[in-house]
């Protein structure tokens, strides 16, 4: 018998330990990019609020005070822009079914974020990557990578895997060279670990421009990941297609509740940002001291290779801080990055067990 076709290419999924811990130990999950903290006691009597409604639908479009008041005070945006999504995720999904078609051509770098190439598998698109320069994205590759057939360019900035990220003139020189007929999505999922000033200049260069898009989460610096909200600021030409090809209310009621009180915490937000960002340069310290290579971040997280180009070894490193403290790290499988890993910054003594367990790899007892 014949199986149903499928229009969509396999893609291979990133290997995770699956296995029990082998000595009973609690379980640190370091492999998502996610924040340590639980929500605040505010966000928390939202959601159970929310949850004594969830037989109502909410803002169908997450849009009213949620979407064009409170994001657009805080963010200082035309509310005209706007547009909410189940993540930013949703989002970039969203922009390839308008914007891409089998034979078109989807740009990214070539460490960009998976999801870039996800979205363009499932259009049926092209998926061009562009050299980078020491794991850091090199418009000139970008700009020379651009043909006729480019329709889309995601760029995430700073970047997942690497961390890194292009400074704001470089940004915009990139962003000024590429040809009109090319939408430009620049993701900010990690903007907040860059500093409120870089966010803000890479919405300020996109103001301007009729084809560039920024993308944004409450998943990272917000520590809503479980309850997925995204949005996006795209020019307001754009808005109404965008809206064509997405879902009927794609930010259900509780993760609008959520976020609604999670926008208004600022002074909670920066001290978790400013912790996450004091362990960022605590741990690289320690690390690079013990040999470690890790790559500049400027995210949650930290991209590292404990012995050169070697995958082995990081392979072996990564069972042994799962086998011996219980940490899940995450693999860099992508072509180019099999001898790195990484993972998320924890809690200070998450981080603490991660760099003692990292130093007992690498100076075994005799």
């Amino acid at each position: 018998m014949t199986n149903p076709q499928s229009y969509l290419a396999p893609m291979p999924v990133r290997g995770r330990i699956q296995r029990a811990q082998p000595r009973g130990l609690p379980i640190v999950n370091l492999g998502y990019n996610e924040l340590p903290h639980g929500p605040s006691p505010a966000v928390r009597a939202a959601l159970a609020g929310a949850g004594d409604q969830a037989n109502r639908y909410g803002s169908p479009f997450a849009d009213g005070r949620f979407a064009w008041g409170l994001l657009t005070d805080e963010f200082g945006l035309d509310p005209d822009r706007i547009l909410c999504g189940n993540g930013s995720e949703d989002l970039l999904d969203v922009i390839a079914r308008v914007f891409a078609r089998p034979g078109d051509e989807v740009l990214i770098s070539a460490f960009g974020y998976i999801q870039f190439a996800l979205v363009a598998n499932r259009q049926g698109a092209t998926l061009v990557k562009a050299p980078e320069r020491n794991l850091t994205t090199d418009p000139m590759a970008l700009l020379a990578a651009v043909t006729p057939r480019t329709k889309v360019l995601f760029l995430a900035n700073p970047n997942n895997p690497t961390g890194t990220m292009l400074p704001v003139p470089a940004l915009e020189a990139l962003v000024d060279a590429i040809p009109g007929h090319v939408v430009v999505v620049l993701d900010l999922a990690y903007g907040e670990f860059a500093g409120k000033g870089y966010c803000d200049a890479v919405h300020g260069l996109a103001e301007a421009r009729d084809n560039v898009v920024v993308t944004r989460t409450f998943s990272k610096a917000y520590g809503l990941a479980g309850v997925r909200v995204g949005w996006a600021c795209a020019p307001a030409w754009m808005v109404p297609h965008l809206y064509a090809a997405r879902a009927m209310g794609p930010v259900n009621a509780l993760a609008q509740g959520a976020a609604r009180v999670a926008l208004a915490e600022t002074d909670f937000l920066q001290a978790r940002i400013d912790e996450v960002v004091s362990e960022r340069a605590r741990v690289t310290g320690v690390l690079t001291q013990y040999g470690v290579e890790v790559t500049p971040s400027h995210t949650n997280f930290l991209l590292v290779r404990p012995s050169g180009d070697d995958p082995a070894t990081t392979e072996a490193l990564v069972e042994y801080l799962f086998d011996e403290a219980g940490i899940v790290v995450n693999r860099t499988r992508e072509a180019g990055l099999e001898s790195w890993m990484r993972f998320s910054l924890g809690l200070p003594a998450q981080n603490d067990l991660l760099i003692a367990t990292v130093a007992r790899f690498l100076t075994p007892s005799p």
